[in-house]
């Protein structure tokens, strides 16, 4: 069975340097009082990892991960800026961000043969590399012998044709705008494209869901139904970095209660919920940490001319105000205002900006409404892990 959203998009990759425009003030939104504990780890969205020099990641949160060979707790590195996605599962980390020096083993397709690699659809391209297993640690969180994927290992260069055509390739930070990206989405294994390959010839397989990639929250021996993301509200102008949190658990700390925060319950199957936007439904919806905008359908609302400044994004000639309804399959209904600017004013207006809650732009995808990163500002937004018990239910849902 594959889902619907079985990855979200990244971040769309910006050159805003030199898109030109005045060099406007930088708002720094108040930021909220971090929630503390060992299962909190501190959310940055900035201009994304110092090796993708020239080019910010907008609209992208970024969290630290210890990834050590298993069983061990000297042969490990913390690699920073890994980009955080409620719209998909597993840890992936890109092999040009590992030190040489760590060494994790290749994971089998569980009879000793060929080695199992991936290749990671995302909405604007893909990602291959082998599966390998890891002890995982997030700020006081630990789990152990995780499936990874190591994305760009060059010991498999060879990439199916199958893979190679669903869009351009994203295995080098550059290209993906991350050191990688941890899905802790409310599934467990992620249900991927997998292969086996030896000496150079990949075969497409289904393997075990415990050989999947996987959300490694699932795997901690305590907070493990679930995630919040906090992140403060941005001014419409922009803002340059901020900060928040990954709170791991619902229910199970002093810290991550639901509170007032209603649950919206998701398809137990594909993970998707109803939005409906100018009374049209579009049943295969989302919240995705990962996507870097409002990704919408709406012919009426341009999109952006420049396509160096703001590819792909829309540009109305003033800013709209938006509005839609959620719904969970539990019939639980929300509508949710929104604006959406002109992207290429907002990057024009202050190159050194990186988050807006105010951009969006067309979704390829006719069933769907994405909810990106915009929707978290300013918000507590909750992940239910399916089949896991919590204050708001069973998973999978999600809650804000």
């Amino acid at each position: 069975m594959t889902r619907s959203i079985a990855l979200a998009p990244i971040a769309v990759i910006l050159s805003v340097v030199g898109c030109g425009g005045s060099s406007g003030t930088s708002t720094m939104p108040t930021q909220p009082p971090m929630p503390t504990g060992a299962n909190v780890a501190m959310i940055t969205v900035d201009a994304g990892p110092s090796t993708a020099s020239g080019i910010a990641s907008v609209n992208t949160p970024f969290v630290s991960v210890t990834v050590c060979a298993p069983g061990s707790t000297s042969n490990c590195q913390t690699i920073d800026h890994v980009e955080v996605d409620t719209g998909s599962y597993g840890l992936r980390i890109l092999s040009a961000a590992m030190s040489s020096s760590l060494v994790l083993p290749q994971e089998p397709n569980g009879t000793g043969g060929p080695a199992i690699v991936e290749c990671t659809v995302f909405a604007d391209g893909f990602s291959w590399g082998p599966v390998k297993t890891a002890d995982i640690q997030i700020a006081g969180e630990a789990a152990s012998a995780v499936p990874v994927q190591i994305i760009g290992d060059p010991a498999f260069p060879g990439i199916p044709t199958s893979c190679s055509s669903t869009g351009r390739a994203e295995d080098t930070v550059a290209t993906f705008g991350a050191n990688g990206i941890l899905g802790v989405g409310p599934f467990i294994a992620d249900e991927g494209d997998y292969f086996t390959c030896s000496a150079g010839v990949c075969t497409s397989t289904a393997i075990a869901v415990a050989l999947q990639v996987s959300n490694p929250v699932a795997y901690f021996t305590a907070d493990n139904n679930g995630v919040i993301v906090e992140l403060p509200a941005v001014p419409a102008a922009g803002s340059a970095a901020l900060t928040g949190s990954l709170v791991f658990g619902i229910g199970t700390e002093t810290n991550n209660g639901l509170g007032t925060a209603t649950a919206y319950a998701l398809d137990p199957n594909l993970g998707v919920f109803t939005v409906t936007y100018k009374s049209q439904a579009y049943g295969n919806s989302f919240l995705a940490s990962g996507s870097n905008a409002i990704y919408f359908v709406d012919a009426t609302i341009p999109t952006c001319s420049n396509s160096t400044a703001a590819p792909g994004f829309f540009c109305p000639t003033s800013t709209l105000n938006r509005s839609a309804t959620n719904t969970g399959v539990n019939n639980a209904s929300s509508a949710i205002p929104f604006s959406v600017a002109n992207a290429q004013g907002l990057f024009n207006g202050n190159t050194s900006d990186v988050a807006f809650e105010d951009l969006a732009a067309p979704n390829a995808d006719n069933t769907s409404f994405d909810w990106g990163l915009p929707f978290f500002f300013g918000r507590s937004v909750y992940t239910a892990i399916a089949d896991q018990n919590t204050p708001g239910g069973i998973g999978p849902y999600v809650a804000y």
